[in-house]
């Protein structure tokens, strides 16, 4: 029976640098860990064949219910913006975004600031 794995490709800072190279991830179905890995190592040269002169980082991990993932055999960079590899949970998790204190919504203060 297959499961559902979350893949990233993370690339080095030179890589970043020099090539210009981003961190992307999707999502496969395979039978296990090792099977995803080698399905994605492949799909992700196919993909992207220049990647093979720079040196990435590979996280496989199966998917479990609350926690965010790409969509099927797509590969999407925006979910390696919007998410971290957590190693404590051994899992992505959305990337906290610092709130910015100026940005007040007005509908939210309490009646007696919205007057004064």
């Amino acid at each position: 029976m297959s499961k559902v794995f979350i893949c990233a490709a993370i690339p080095d800072e030179l890589a970043t640098r020099e090539e210009g190279a981003v961190a992307v991830a999707t999502a496969i179905e395979a039978g296990d860990e090792r099977r995803a890995r080698a399905k994605f190592h492949w799909q992700f040269l196919e993909h992207y064949p220049a990647a093979q002169d720079c040196a990435y980082k590979f996280i496989i991990c199966e998917d479990k219910p609350g926690i965010p993932r790409p969509a099927l055999d797509s590969w999407d960079a925006e979910y390696m913006q919007e998410n971290r590899w957590d190693e404590d949970s051994a899992s992505f998790v959305p990337v906290e975004t610092e709130s910015d204190l100026m940005n007040v919504t007005f509908d939210k203060l309490a009646p007696e600031v919205q007057n004064a």
